[in-house]
């Protein structure tokens, strides 16, 4: 029974750092800019150029980049009420015919393609003008509180492979919230 004690407390660092070490290859810095009452967001995400990646994309799965904002209006005695939480989605493949990343925002349908998978990183990482919330929407005599994290996160397989690959786990991180009071 000691033995079997002595061998958890040892595991037991082990797994308590786990959740910290996925989150630290993720680097969130973001402002806003209040432009004719559109308060837009914009960020920079590092994300991890690392064995993961290079596998998930080399076996035909999809890796969805993810930027998450939350608007929040402070209250004194209750809890924080959320006004916005939004989410720009997008999505990173390799294409082996054509020998390149394939980059497309989710939402507006765009594609971009890169040679370099450090290249369609960084593209994926930078987000300029996102409006967020507009001043209509604030209260103001209210104090509002942004919230900012990013994630990353194998998407599915080819229809081909799922079959194949049905052992292949997925795997995600997210950064951690880089938060800030919405400037007036």
């Amino acid at each position: 029974m000691r033995i079997l004690a002595g061998l958890l407390a040892l595991c037991l660092p082990l797994f308590a750092a786990a959740p910290a070490q996925a989150a630290a290859g993720i680097e969130v810095s973001a402002f806003v800019n209040v432009q004719g009452g559109v308060f837009e967001l914009n960020a920079r995400t590092i994300y991890p150029l690392d064995d993961n990646v290079r596998v998930t994309l080399a076996d035909g799965a999809t890796l969805n980049l993810e930027l998450q904002a939350v608007v929040e209006k402070k209250r004194r005695y209750w809890l924080d009420a959320t006004l916005v939480d939004v989410t720009l989605r997008r999505e990173l493949t390799w294409n082996a015919l054509t020998e390149r990343y394939v980059l497309k925002d989710v939402s507006r349908n765009d594609l971009e393609s890169f040679i370099a998978l450090d290249e369609a990183l960084i593209a994926a990482g930078k987000v300029v003008d996102w409006p967020i919330v507009v001043e209509p929407q604030l209260d103001p005599d209210a104090t509002y509180q942004i919230k900012v994290r990013a994630g990353i996160r194998r998407g599915s397989l080819p229809d081909s492979l799922r079959a194949v690959m049905f052992w292949s786990d997925s795997w995600n991180r997210l950064s951690r919230w880089h938060t800030w009071i919405l400037p007036r």
